[in-house]
């Protein structure tokens, strides 16, 4: 697991706007931690890079909201969940996250969390969790058989 620290909300914009250099067609991003955290300001980061044009915003009522994309990584849509509004784990299966992403997309997935049964060990995850001085700290956890320079992360 590899640390950032994100004095600013454009730092955690930056470190968003990092990770989506490494992305490919069929990945899931897990993002945790509690509320006010920054995983949307990282998520615009990500779609910012991924050439989405519209505004990105937590999709808390709409659950998932999909984004066109233009880059030349071969992701066509980003797909952006919030599972917080979400019960059980039914829930989320019904979402179908996995099968949205398998041909030419990548999910970000707030409070991914509830849905860790679904992910299988083959997917992202970023632990947002926040200091006492308003400053956030994000773990980043690189799925198994990825090569990535996590130094260039904790930069």
């Amino acid at each position: 697991m590899s640390v950032r620290r994100c004095a600013t909300p454009a730092d955690t914009f930056a470190a968003g706007h990092r990770l989506a250099g490494w992305l490919v067609a069929g990945d899931v991003v897990v993002l945790t931690g509690p509320l006010g955290a920054g995983k949307t300001v990282f998520s615009t980061g990500v779609a910012s890079a991924l050439g989405v044009r519209e505004r990105v915003t937590s999709p808390t009522f709409t659950l998932v909201r999909p984004h066109r994309c233009a880059n030349d990584q071969g992701i066509v849509t980003l797909y952006h969940a919030d599972l917080y509004r979400t019960q059980r784990l039914d829930e989320v299966a019904d979402l179908a996250l996995g099968e949205l992403v398998e041909e030419s997309a990548v999910a970000l997935v707030e409070w991914g969390e509830r849905g860790d049964a679904l992910w299988g060990p083959e997917h992202w995850r970023v632990r947002f969790s926040l200091a006492p001085d308003e400053a956030r700290t994000l773990e980043l956890a690189v799925p198994a058989g990825r090569a990535v320079d996590v130094a260039e992360w904790a930069a």
